[in-house]
């Protein structure tokens, strides 16, 4: 990791070779943290999209019976998954920091969450404005789109 310390002010250098950085991908000896950071990422991710994908599923017109509204307590439990995706991608970028950062997928799937939290916003918003349906059914379709292609690009992250 030494040869990775070529930048002047040594943010990546002091990243990667924290305490946290090193139990993460396992150079403190402690072999099973990563996996089970990527465990926990995935719990929260499933969280998340499975809230994301039973509320825009359900804008664009299955389970008609049930109300949009009866999804308001959902998303408390998607910001949980969020914060247990924050928390846990942020751990998993500390071993691997200067990879990542430059790493196109990486910068792909931040680029499609930011995009898939404003457009699911956008979703709730038009509802609540009541405007054209096949307008929130497009944004809807958007967002669904979106979340998706960050699941794709994250798993492209272990691969280039």
């Amino acid at each position: 990791m030494d040869d990775l310390c070529f930048e002047p002010v040594g943010l990546v250098c002091s990243i990667e070779l924290s305490p946290l950085g090193m139990w993460v991908t396992g150079t403190s000896g402690q072999l099973w943290a990563y996996p089970l950071v990527l465990l926990i990422h995935g719990i929260g991710l499933m969280t998340v999209l499975g809230v994301v994908f039973a509320f825009n599923t359900r804008v664009l017109g299955f389970a008609s019976n049930i109300s949009i509204a009866s999804y308001d307590k959902l998303f408390k439990l998607a910001w949980a998954g969020f914060a247990i995706n924050l928390l846990s991608g942020l751990i998993l970028l500390s071993g691997d920091f200067g990879k990542f950062i430059t790493q196109g997928s990486f910068i792909v799937k931040m680029g499609l969450i930011v995009l898939g939290g404003i457009l699911l916003k956008v979703v709730m918003n038009s509802i609540r404005a009541k405007k054209s349906e096949s307008v929130i059914k497009l944004y809807s379709a958007l967002c669904l789109a979106s979340w998706f292609g960050a699941i794709c690009a994250g798993r492209l992250m272990a691969y280039l």
